[in-house]
């Protein structure tokens, strides 16, 4: 991927840039997207816009001119203005290898 737009990692959750990837047509937009949920803690994930959050399959997409915000309960209780709109991610969630010799997702 040649993007000039990088990768966002808030804890367990990254997010990837996608060339030439738009929002489906009927696609809803929502001022705010959970993203994941802590199975520990409780805490989520969450982005949010002032003019909305388009998300389908595994994708995310911020709506209008304003960057999105993601905050975290727990890691970034403050939102960072840090995912560009116009530009879909693909959400990613980090895995682990355990003892068991299996891949799980992180636990939050």
């Amino acid at each position: 991927m040649d993007t000039k737009f990088g990768q966002i990692r808030q804890g367990d959750i990254l997010l990837v840039p996608v060339e030439n990837v738009t929002p489906p047509e009927n696609a809803v937009s929502h001022l705010a997207v959970t993203l994941a949920e802590g199975e520990m803690t409780g805490h989520a994930h969450v982005l949010s816009a002032e003019a909305g959050v388009v998300a389908w399959e595994d994708m995310v997409w911020v709506v209008g001119d304003a960057p999105g915000e993601l905050t975290h309960q727990e890691h970034d209780p403050t939102p960072a203005a840090v995912v560009t709109p116009g530009i879909a991610y693909r959400v990613v969630h980090q895995r682990e290898f355990t003892l068991a010799e299996q891949w799980q997702r992180v636990q939050d």
